[in-house]
């Protein structure tokens, strides 16, 4: 037994010197490893350089840490830019500002923003200088202003100055009047005034007891009954997407079909959530939450890439837009589909631009018409 155990430790010379070979082979080879790994990882190649830039370019998506408590009404493109949102992201929000009458009134309003997912506003929404629900009217502050006192009304002989006086912004009251003309000159009804998308639930449960109007027309009783007897097989849609035929596919009639379209053009062109469609006022309530859950609003793109004529266009002399020809759109640039848009949009504005409406234009992006801006008059 001893001999074995001597046998099976006992190391001679030469393997001993094996052994320390092997153990200097070891350590030089993690040393090169080591050398030759920093020398890959400071060492980056274009490829690497671009994708790191293209990182460092992208918006983050947290700034907790940064974040203080701020009005959204102060805030410049590049104030959101620094909370988390991209530049279209945030030019979106400043438009949506001047859509709702130029200043946000509560978080409920901010939150209805497109490009702000819920995600985002949980994150903001305690630090929002703004209350829960509007308490702004025409950019006086509730608490600090009369109650408006009510005396019962109707509507259609209110005049714009009229709906101002009953708490309404200037440019709510000129959607307002622009809403009674879409629906043919004259509010048949409660509901329909409800439907105005400038009218908020709160301020229409503080006037309906006053609006001498019937709450239903004949005619919105008989949509509702026709519209809940149909039996639709849905499948998943963008109503932006859809044109006359597909709206009386889904039980529309042609005229209503084409109501929902020449509201979308009012609203410029496009739906931007669930809560404008619901205010159209040809979709009852009871159709649209039938439609709800098979609706979906992809990402609003005022030009697609591969619809730019790439051609720059040199302009030398001033024009009016409003004279115009689809031919003279087409020579500015601007592909045929996006010409179809202006002139409809224009159509729905009476017929002409001023330099406010043409701005909104869904179809002129804001790099286009910083283009065009400065050969434009209005005569």
């Amino acid at each position: 037994m001893k001999y074995l155990k001597k046998s099976f430790f006992y190391i001679n010379k030469s393997q001993r010197f094996g052994l320390y070979l092997l153990f200097v082979l070891i350590v030089l080879f993690e040393i090169f490893q080591n050398f030759s790994f920093k020398k890959q990882l400071f060492e980056l190649n274009e490829a690497d350089k671009i994708l790191l830039a293209e990182y460092k370019d992208k918006p983050q998506s947290n700034y907790k840490d940064s974040i203080q408590s701020f009005n959204p009404n102060d805030y410049s493109k590049d104030d959101w830019v620094k909370i988390g949102f991209s530049p279209k992201q945030a030019d979106v929000i400043l438009k949506y500002k001047q859509i709702v009458g130029g200043e946000f009134t509560s978080k409920e309003q901010l939150k209805k923003c497109y490009v702000i997912d819920d995600d985002k506003y949980s994150e903001l929404e305690p630090y929002l200088l703004l209350s829960n629900q509007a308490v702004k009217n025409n950019g006086i502050n509730s608490s600090n202003k009369s109650v408006t006192v009510y005396k019962n009304f109707n509507p259609n002989d209110l005049p714009q100055q009229g709906w101002k006086k009953l708490g309404f912004s200037t440019k709510q009251a000129e959607v307002i009047m622009k809403y009674k003309q879409i629906v043919g000159g004259k509010f048949t009804s409660k509901e329909q005034l409800r439907k105005c998308y400038v009218i908020d639930d709160d301020k229409y449960a503080e006037m309906q007891t006053y609006i001498l109007l019937p709450s239903k027309s004949k005619q919105d009783i008989k949509l509702d009954k026709k519209q809940a007897n149909l039996h639709i097989i849905y499948k998943r849609f963008d109503p932006n997407d859809f044109s006359v035929k597909d709206w009386k596919s889904i039980g529309f009639s042609s005229k209503q079909a084409e109501s929902i379209i020449k509201y979308k053009k009012i609203l410029g062109g496009r739906f931007k959530s669930k809560d404008q469609l619901r205010k159209c006022y040809m979709i009852s309530d009871e159709k649209f939450l039938e439609m709800e859950p098979y609706l979906f609003f992809s990402e609003i793109k005022p030009i697609q890439e591969n619809e730019v004529i790439k051609q720059k266009i040199n302009l030398t002399e001033k024009f009016n837009p409003n004279d115009l020809t689809k031919d003279d759109w087409l020579k500015l640039g601007f592909t045929e589909k996006q010409v179809n848009t202006i002139f409809n949009y224009k159509k729905s504005l009476g017929g002409k631009f001023n330099i406010k409406t043409l701005k909104k234009c869904y179809a002129i992006s804001e790099e286009k018409y910083k283009e065009i801006e400065p050969f434009l008059i209005f005569n």
